[in-house]
């Protein structure tokens, strides 16, 4: 059971990093290319070179997502959807967000030889945590629309995904056997 909790985990996170790196990497194309072409590149070149920082900003994205999950998957363990605050929760990303990726590239610069000045991150913290509040607050707000369309309880949903499994072939879990059996007991 506790390889299954981890795989989920696991593959939460690796979704949310997923979902994190598509936007950030939009978000980022489209703010490289404007200031591109603000610059008076021409527009072709001007896109490439949005798509290349897209590319990178995507990347630092997909780090952060995953970041930010392991911060919420301990910071709002056990609440239910409906009992988190979209807006909260996109100040929040941006504040975690904000104060992660500067530190985090100052740390990787630090680890190879060299310290850049504080106010060259200005910009990645400001980035950062506009780009970490919109994703988050915009998740949460689909997730919160998603659960409110499709009610469902925690045994249903577990229910489901055991049916999921079940169907795939798998073989019943330990806790299924266990209901089944106190099921057909008087």
């Amino acid at each position: 059971m506790a390889s299954e909790n981890r795989f989920r985990r696991l593959r939460a996170t690796f979704r949310n990093s997923l979902v994190w790196a598509v936007a950030w990497g939009t978000f980022g194309t489209a703010i490289a290319t404007v200031m591109r072409l603000i610059d008076k590149i021409p527009f072709g070149y001007a896109v490439l070179d949005g798509i290349g920082m897209g590319v990178r900003i995507g990347a630092m994205g997909a780090i952060a997502g995953a970041a930010f999950f392991a911060f919420i998957s301990v910071a709002y363990r056990g609440k239910r959807l409906s009992e988190i605050s979209w807006l909260r929760f996109g100040i929040g990303a941006s504040i975690v967000v904000g104060l992660f990726v500067p530190a985090l590239l100052q740390t990787l610069n630090l680890l190879s030889g060299e310290l850049v000045p504080w106010h060259l991150l200005s910009d990645d913290l400001v980035l950062s945590a506009v780009f970490g509040g919109i994703t988050a607050a915009g998740t949460m707000l689909l997730a919160q629309r998603d659960e409110a369309a499709h009610p469902v309880t925690v045994q249903e949903l577990l229910d489901r995904m055991e049916r999921q499994t079940l169907d795939a072939g798998a073989t019943p879990s330990y806790r299924k056997a266990e209901r089944t059996r106190s099921a057909e007991q008087p």
